[in-house]
């Protein structure tokens, strides 16, 4: 014969008692988190701890501002100069609003074929005097734009009131494959032309 608790209890019947204290209890004896962390703040309000958090934020994001984080490139020793295809195969059909197709998936494209750019590229250091001025120099040419990899953007375009770039992260300097600089990157036809020049 088997048996189940369950089958002792009536249905629709709730049977709630008092057992009483079983053992000892006690208070809880640990602060509330959230009550900790509202003192917490505002102690650090009335002493003056947040706003120096915050001057401090300030000055760190100012002086990121003023001199992001370097790729660390080295000056040419060697020239080097290659090409560098930008063509991509399109990894799936691509459509558009109206579902008719534009690319089939497998087309190769290079968008350098619709579109041309006299202006060229040119990664430099900054901080170092002579690849500065020789940048400035292929600037006053014309059809030039002027990427730091290191130095103060902000600092020289007060400075010279020009535009300067600054390749945040080194995603540029990856991208095109650069190892030295000063280097400077032009278009022919449907290619991008990469040379690393010695000064």
């Amino acid at each position: 014969m088997i048996s189940c608790w369950a089958c002792c209890i009536p249905y629709g019947k709730n049977f709630a008692a008092n057992l009483g204290v079983q053992g000892s209890v006690y208070e809880i004896g640990e602060q509330n988190a959230l009550e900790w962390i509202t003192e917490r703040l505002t102690m650090m309000q009335i002493n003056g701890e947040i706003e120096a958090q915050n001057q401090k934020f300030k000055q760190q994001a100012l002086a990121t501002v003023e001199r992001p984080t370097p790729t660390h490139l080295k000056p040419t020793r060697h020239e080097r100069t290659f090409e560098k295809d930008l063509t991509i195969t399109v990894p799936k059909d691509i459509k558009d609003a109206s579902e008719k197709i534009l690319y089939l998936a497998g087309t190769r494209i290079n968008p350098l074929k619709n579109m041309f750019s006299r202006k060229s590229l040119i990664f430099f250091d900054g901080d170092d005097v002579k690849q500065l001025n020789w940048a400035l120099q292929e600037y006053k040419k014309g059809f030039v734009k002027l990427v730091l990899i290191k130095g103060a953007p902000l600092e020289l375009m007060r400075q010279y009131d020009i535009p300067f770039y600054f390749d945040q992260a080194g995603k540029l300097s990856q991208y095109f494959q650069l190892e030295q600089i000063p280097a400077v990157i032009r278009q022919e036809k449907d290619k991008l032309i990469v040379s690393e020049v010695k000064l």
